[in-house]
């Protein structure tokens, strides 16, 4: 590889550390301005019944675009044509396309008036790209925006998007996967590993995996009782107080 080739990697390497953080959008827009120019860049997750953001990230205007992507995803989605064709129920259950698809915006602007004034004219967006990929239970649409001052996409910008559209759905599905995980918070790993004696971990570990404290006292070679005092000095180290929350930490911990 030469520095040349090296220097396009290494913006989408970057996005790879950054998924499942919130510095994946800044991240995604930045690699992506290797490829197009473009002033935001918005990953929205379609469901049966609502969508989600899962990235958002603006050149300039990151007030604008936050506030029109929470209008979108407030119920606004539905009327995106996109989303009728890919992300209806009937398209989910029997047409839903198997590989990732990019499609420009095709607007009626007559139908369409107030959709298209909000979303377009409103905040000086000139044309919309959609790479738009199946997930398990949703779908994902990676969407870049033009502003005014830069026009529509050119056809090479759209074959530029087209290019590298199944590495962006791979990107999309990545950063919503681990988005959706939920992390055990440092400190408590921390004191998990440390502030634990091995008694303590073993039988914290047992009862969040849902033994009882007599099974645990027969597997330990420890009293019911014993196994509760070793409980209560754990949970006051880790900093939690109920049995739910010790069984989503061993959950987490694995």
């Amino acid at each position: 590889m030469n520095p040349r080739d090296f220097a396009d990697v290494l913006p989408f390497s970057n996005c790879v550390r950054a998924a499942g953080t919130d510095d994946f959008g800044d991240s995604l827009i930045n690699a992506l301005a290797g490829i197009v120019e473009i002033e935001h860049c918005v990953i929205v997750n379609v469901k049966p019944r609502h969508a989600e953001i899962s990235a958002l990230a603006s050149r300039h205007s990151r007030g604008i675009a936050a506030r029109l992507t929470e209008a979108y995803v407030g119920g606004r989605y539905r009327e995106d044509p996109l989303v009728r064709e890919f992300a209806c129920a009937e398209a989910m259950a029997a047409t839903h396309p198997v590989m990732p698809a990019v499609r420009s915006m095709m607007l009626n602007r007559e139908s369409n008036a107030e959709y298209y004034e909000r979303f377009f004219i409103e905040p000086g967006i000139a044309d919309k790209l959609s790479v738009i990929a199946p997930g398990p239970g949703y779908t994902a649409f990676l969407s870049v925006y033009r502003s005014t001052a830069m026009g529509c996409f050119t056809d090479r910008d759209k074959a530029c998007v087209a290019a590298f559209a199944d590495f962006l759905a791979a990107l999309a599905s990545t950063h919503t996967r681990l988005s959706a995980t939920p992390n055990v918070p440092r400190e408590v790993s921390i004191k998990w590993h440390t502030a634990l004696s091995e008694r303590e971990r073993s039988v914290a570990k047992l009862l969040g995996q849902g033994e009882t404290a007599k099974t645990v006292g027969a597997m330990l070679a420890l009293s019911p009782a014993s196994v509760i005092t070793y409980k209560q000095r754990a949970l006051a180290k880790l900093g939690i107080g109920t049995q739910r929350e010790l069984v989503a930490l061993t959950a987490l911990l694995g």
